[in-house]
């Protein structure tokens, strides 16, 4: 007796400390999901690391007229109008080298403009010239010390034409050859395109018919073309031979500052009243592409007199003459972070990482900031509403999350995925639940007991299928020959079931001397050459129909007269693979509930004189009706997180189209697709997490109504 008492109270523990631990390991990693997603929808913030006067750095009489800074943020560079550059260790607030540009010929500098991306930068002098510099960093390692050692390199002197001061000037590239634009000032105005030439001379075309005073300029080298903004709000666009491609009116305000994002689409533009708006290129009804305003930002409350922006995503800083600052992002159209210095800014740029702001203010202050912004383009917007992206005609819900270049526009909408996760889905339960309840149906009523012993672990069986071997089996052989035989196949899906009524009924109206040789259970072996007659008749039937109505190619027929294209790994084939994989589930389930109905409630009915298929209808589908509901439940549930069935028979195209010849993609096989280029703890890995939580969330509310309504109906029928 002590050794049984032993035996239980160790078993009993054995199991419980199973059951908790692997409650624990389930909460677990749906917490684990839960904390990787939760990094998305933390906010922009700042920190100031320090401020530096400039002036205790520079000689009495010299300003600044360009800052920058190198990737750790360490080393600031000042550029003074004098031609020097002063490296100043932020950190330690230490000067720590001077460069003396001597290719200047004691000009004066009265202009800047880096080369985006790149730390060249472009000086306009006080004579008409233009130097063209790169400023190096280069990273020592001696004895466990990092040193940071900054050099500069003196390229080429430009001259233009004219003699006078370049007041305003603008750097880009046209086949890896440098392109300038700018504004002369001296007596008039003039504003010029300087490209260099082969032998690193430069051709300048002096811009003529403006008809207002040119207020701020840009150049958009991926479209060879530069942006000027005059002081009556409109804006044109100029190819780099200075022929005029149009002119649009941008605000109702002079323009006072013109930038391009990274990737040369999206064009910012700031007003003197303070508004920010974003514009690209658009055509509209075939005609030539126009500049479009597509999103507003936040506005300033005072004339927007700087606009830097980013080297690593659409973010951008808009800044006024009292200080105000804002951080935007273009995707979103959010501002960020609202940062108000108390000072105007003279000189604002990002780090190089994106990850710090350096403004120099018009008092000579210098302030570094570190910056968290690790995902600015997560928002309940652009993740589950239509977003207008760069170069798109209006707003959509797509999702691409990468591209081939750092200036990519990431599309993360999670529509698209959730759409193809409900497509594939609705699908295979429409394969999957007839053939699952119909024969669930037959085993338990109607089938001879030898036959039931055969097709249940038959079906069975098939759940032990590894899903990707059916995966590879419709990708490889399914997909091909359904494009072959896809209208016969159509054809067979409307006919086979009007032939087996038809031959059911037929069989039920023949005399019963006709039948009495046949066993009940067996009459579904006489349909199988009725089976094999229909497959035949149907084929005829959908070639007929192919050769005769659709030209002979179904598929050309589609693109032509509906204009509806046919992906060979389509809806079908996904539906099919999928019931093939879910049926199993739901036949079994519903089998057992169908046979754990009681004895008395199907010998009461055929007592009185009711036949067996009303029995199985009107008794024992409701008596078990709860657990059939169960079972399509737990079937949608596998349907749902079903993954290498999606992955392998379907394009995985994430489009928004219920139509039976286009593929989709779902939550699940999304997942394994962008899975192995998500980098670790970016924003693509943060909304991957995302889609899991999503998944869990869709399948806990499916379980959590399927138990609500299975209980419902176990009381209502419990009962009978």
């Amino acid at each position: 007796m002590h050794l049984r008492n032993i035996t239980n109270n160790l078993a009993t523990g054995i199991i419980t400390t199973g059951g908790i631990g692997l409650i624990v390991i389930v909460v677990g990693i749906i917490v684990f999901i839960f904390y990787q997603a939760l990094p998305l929808w933390q906010g922009t913030s700042t920190e100031k690391l320090q401020d530096i006067e400039i002036v205790q750095f520079l000689p009495s009489g010299e300003s600044a007229v360009y800052a920058g800074e190198e990737e750790q943020k360490e080393i600031v560079y000042v550029i003074t109008q004098n031609g020097r550059i002063y490296f100043i260790n932020f950190p330690q607030k230490k000067l720590i080298g001077r460069t003396e540009l001597t290719k200047l010929n004691d000009n004066t500098i009265t202009s800047a403009a880096q080369l985006f991306g790149t730390q060249r930068i472009a000086l306009g002098t006080n004579h008409g010239e233009i130097l063209e510099i790169e400023i190096v960093f280069n990273t020592l390692f001696e004895t466990n010390s990092r040193t940071i050692v900054p050099e500069v390199f003196e390229k080429n002197l430009y001259r233009v034409n004219n003699d006078a001061p370049v007041t305003s000037l603008e750097a880009g590239h046209e086949d890896d050859r440098l392109v300038f634009a700018g504004i002369q000032t001296s007596a008039r105005q003039e504003v010029f395109i300087a490209r260099v030439s082969a032998d690193s001379t430069l051709q300048t075309t002096y811009l003529e018919n403006l008809s207002a005073p040119v207020t701020a300029l840009t150049v958009n080298s991926s479209s060879s073309e530069i942006i000027i903004g005059f002081g009556d709000g409109s804006i044109e666009r100029r190819n780099f031979d200075g022929n005029k491609i149009e002119r649009t009116l941008a605000s109702s305000h002079s323009i006072t500052a013109l930038k391009y994002l990274i990737g040369d689409i999206t064009l910012i533009i700031g007003d003197a009243q303070g508004h920010v708006t974003g514009w690209m290129t658009l055509g509209h009804d075939h005609s030539a592409p126009a500049l479009t305003k597509f999103r507003t930002f936040q506005p300033h409350a005072q004339p927007v007199e700087a606009i830097a922006v980013s080297w690593r995503n659409k973010s951008f800083i808009t800044a006024d003459g009292s200080g105000a600052i804002h951080l935007n992002h273009s995707t979103t159209e959010q501002t960020l972070l609202d940062l108000n210095t108390g000072q105007a800014p003279f000189i604002i740029n990002f780090s190089p990482k994106s990850d710090g702001l350096l403004i120099v203010h018009a008092s000579g202050l210098i302030s570094n900031y570190q910056l968290s912004n690790a995902h600015p383009e997560a928002t309940l917007k652009t993740l589950f509403g239509k977003v207008w992206y760069e170069s798109y005609p209006e707003p959509t819900y797509t999702w691409q999350s990468t591209g081939g270049t750092d200036d990519f526009e990431s599309k993360i909408s999670m529509i698209p995925l959730i759409f193809g996760t409900l497509k594939g889905t609705l699908y295979a339960m429409i394969f999957a639940i007839p053939l699952a309840i119909f024969g669930a149906i037959y085993t338990s009523q109607f089938a001879h007991p030898r036959i039931r012993t055969i097709i249940k672990p038959t079906v069975e069986i098939m759940a032990a299928l590894p899903s990707v071997v059916i995966g590879f089996i419709a990708g490889l052989w399914l997909a091909p020959l359904m494009k072959n035989v896809m209208v016969e196949f159509i054809v067979m899906l409307i006919l086979t079931p009007l032939l087996i009524f038809i031959f059911f009924y037929g069989y039920s109206k023949l005399p019963r001397t006709w039948t009495a040789s046949i066993k009940q259970g067996y009459e579904v072996f006489m349909m199988i050459p009725m089976l094999i007659l229909a497959g035949f008749l149907c084929y005829q039937i959908g070639f007929s129909i192919e050769n005769g109505l659709l030209g002979g190619d179904v598929q050309t027929w589609l693109y032509q007269t509906l204009g509806i294209r046919y992906d060979q790994r389509n809806a079908i084939i996904v539906g099919i693979a999928m019931a093939f994989a879910v049926m199993p589930i739901i036949f079994t389930i519903t089998e057992d509930s169908l046979s754990s109905v009681p004895a008395h409630l199907t010998s009461a009915s055929l007592a009185l004189g009711a036949s067996r298929w009303q029995t199985a209808i009107k008794v024992v589908l409701p008596a078990a009706s709860a657990g059939i509901f169960s079972a399509v439940m737990i079937g949608f549930g596998r349907a749902v997180g079903e993954t290498m069935i999606v992955l392998m028979a379907t394009g995985n195209t994430p489009i928004m189209d219920w139509s039976i010849f286009n593929g989709m993609r779902t939550l699940s096989a999304n997942i394994a697709v962008e899975i192995p280029e998500a980098p670790h703890g970016g924003t693509l890995y943060r909304v991957l997490f995302l889609s899991g939580a999503l998944l869990f969330i869709m399948t806990f509310m499916v379980n959590t109504i399927a138990e609500i309504v299975r209980q419902r109906l176990r009381k209502k029928y419990a009962t009978m």
